[in-house]
């Protein structure tokens, strides 16, 4: 069994890419004020390139159709605008009647000075008073009062303050209708930029990431206008004013990754609080948000999205605090769009995988590599864990040659490493060790198989999860001499090149045992010094193990040696096939479910913990952990 690969050097051109990475982050901060707009335009023509195609389709010209989608989009926005805008209008209108309720609540939460909140600021002010410094002598100061601004200068300060977003909104526009006129020119040239000789790599990323985002956004924005209508509706049902201009904030403001939610209740929650007598509106105001926003969240989220982004939780909020940074809160919005876009390029470019695997929803390790870092952790639970959940999708048998072989090579290749060290090579063997064993079925009655590890720790985890396979496989099979006082057969187990006088020793107290033997080697190392022994020839792979042992228990029945009645009908000790694996994924007894029910993971893996620590079944084996593979047959005369 092979081990792991190593992972592939750093490339000596890591400094260029480090200063073509900080370059590309100046230029994106330094030219905000075109890319953001640009970037808009790109998601929004993303998002109305279906409509689009669907008028198109049905033999609409192109630039009447782009206008038809651009009319209805500035529809959309300029109703939501228009609701907001009366709506806030009205409200301000609305607030001084107001005035007698609000101020009876403050009241009554300050309690005419005697209240928390009054006693909290009096106290504050007191410390503020004993850790002030002693005051200097008072001077006379004058103050010049300013000038009042004129109308004039109000209206000039006032219409800065609009026209930026809204030229902002005309050049996103304007971008976005160039682009869905000339969608095709645009594509031609990006995949030229990109080069030809990667076209493929290109197109794919193209279709991959306009097929992601657009299907995030529009499920987005069905999610968004269900949370919009119900928070709304919601307010209107609860006596809140002006419930349809919380309802379309709560959808404004939920595009806003994390802070969105939290903020478009936090307006209604004031007027709530300013406008109703008692606190009850108030506390109903917070119970409809929580239902409404899990009902979103947990509920619409998960069935409409589905993976159609491919970002972790982490990389989005990390992603969300930096495009804040970069762009402002247009940046929030479109993060994550463009973290989705990012994840696509690192899955397709090659010199950009990084990005995949920081930001994407992606396994970073594979299932044997996770499962051979638990054990290197000491981690047995976890590590059961793992194999468990591999057991119960793939089978018991499956799931020990892809992730427990592999993890014994891994470390029989790592072991002499000087970073490594044998200390870890033992630990991590024992950690497999009581893995197997947790997993492993209980012994009724004296069995047919015994499995002997040559030497050490490696050699007695790989004798225990050939046990394993042998159980999974319906034979008899143990690797305490105890349990198996006659065997018919003994299974020699070698994950490491033993010294000679070693092997001999296994092999002689083997032919003390049974007249039949199978030597099994799981790693490169073991395989070929027992290669170089004479007449011996190691099975290496679990499959081949288990038909020679098949085989091996057939000729003794049908020959009428040592293997007794075992031709017969099997004992009701006897496991059935496939009852580990069933057992593995049901976690019931001592074996490990697949998921969940940590509890009984945890029992079962103490229970191994403290049969691991049992004398070795054979002189010279220590209580550790190895992985096994089958070793041809030698009959005993040979030897």
């Amino acid at each position: 069994m092979a081990p792991f690969r190593p992972p592939p050097t750093m490339s000596r051109d890591w400094p260029a890419r480090l200063l073509v990475f900080a370059a590309v982050i100046a230029a994106l901060y330094l030219g905000r004020e075109v890319f953001a707009p640009l970037a808009l335009a790109l998601l929004l023509t993303i998002a109305a390139m279906p409509a689009v195609a669907w008028l198109e389709r049905r033999n609409v010209p192109r630039i009447p159709a782009v206008l038809l989608a651009m009319m209805l989009f500035l529809a959309i926005v300029g109703g939501l605008v228009y609701v907001v805008l009366t709506q806030a209008l009205a409200l301000a209108g609305e607030l001084p009647n107001y005035e007698n309720v609000l101020r009876g609540k403050l009241q009554a939460i300050g309690q005419d000075g005697s209240g928390p909140i009054e006693r909290v600021l009096r106290l504050v002010k007191r410390l503020g008073e004993v850790l002030a410094p002693a005051e200097a002598t008072p001077t006379q100061t004058v103050a010049v009062a300013a000038a009042g601004q004129g109308p004039l200068a109000t209206l000039f300060s006032l219409a800065v303050v609009i026209i930026a977003p809204v030229a902002t909104f005309a050049i996103t526009l304007l971008l976005m209708a160039f682009i869905l006129v000339q969608r095709e020119d645009v594509r031609d040239r990006v995949l030229r930029l990109a080069g030809l000789h990667e076209m493929h790599r290109t197109t794919g990323a193209m279709a991959e990431a306009t097929a992601r985002v657009g299907r995030f956004l529009l499920m987005q924005a069905m999610v968004n206008g269900i949370f919009g209508l119900s928070m709304g509706t919601g307010l209107w049902l609860l006596g809140v004013p002006n419930a349809p201009l919380w309802g379309a904030l709560a959808f404004g403001l939920r595009f806003v990754p994390f802070l969105g939610a939290p903020l478009s209740m936090l307006f209604p929650l004031i007027v709530a609080f300013a406008t109703t007598e008692g606190w009850s509106t108030v506390l109903m105001v917070i119970g409809l948000f929580a239902v409404v926003d899990g009902i979103a969240t947990y509920v619409l989220e998960p069935w409409l999205y589905g993976s159609s982004m491919g970002i972790t939780p982490l990389a989005l909020l990390l992603a969300s605090a930096f495009w804040a940074v970069m762009w402002g809160p247009l940046g929030l919005i479109l993060a994550p769009a463009i973290t989705a876009c990012l994840v696509i390029l690192g899955r397709h470019v090659r010199t950009l995988a990084f990005l995949d695997v920081l930001l994407g929803d992606t396994p970073p390790l594979p299932a044997p590599a996770r499962f051979y870092q638990r054990l290197l952790a000491d981690d047995a639970v976890n590590a059961a864990g793992l194999l468990g959940t591999e057991a119960g999708r793939t089978g018991i048998e499956t799931a020990l040659e892809q992730m427990v072989m592999p993890a014994i090579a891994q470390i029989s290749t790592d072991r002499p490493n000087e970073a490594f060290g044998p200390a870890l090579a033992i630990r991590a063997s024992r950690a497999l060790t009581r893995v197997m064993e947790a997993v492993s079925q209980g012994i009724d009655g004296p069995a047919d198989i015994l499995v002997m590890p040559v030497a050490g720790a490696l050699d007695r985890a790989a004798a225990a999860a050939v046990v394993l396979a042998l159980q999974e496989a319906g034979q008899f099979a143990t690797y305490l001499p105890t349990e198996a006082p006659e065997p018919t057969l003994v299974v020699l187990v070698a994950a490491t090149d033993a010294p000679s006088r070693r092997v001999d020793r296994a092999l002689a107290h083997a032919a003390q045992l049974s007249d039949r033997l199978l030597i099994f080697a799981p790693t490169d190392e073991a395989a070929q010094a027992l290669y170089q022994r004479p007449q011996t020839t190691p099975l290496t792979t679990l499959a081949e193990l288990l038909a020679e042992v098949e085989a091996s228990i057939g000729g003794a029945d049908s020959g009428g040696g040592t293997g007794g009645d075992l031709a017969g009908p099997r004992p009701e000790h006897l496991p059935a096939a496939g009852h580990t694996s069933e057992a593995l994924a049901r976690g019931s007894g001592r074996r490990i479910r697949a998921s969940g029910d940590s509890a009984g993971r945890d029992h079962a893996l103490g229970a191994a913990a403290s049969a691991s620590r049992r004398p070795a079944a054979v002189t010279g084996c220590s209580s550790t952990v190895a992985s096994g593979s089958p070793s041809a047959a030698i009959p005993s005369g040979e030897r």
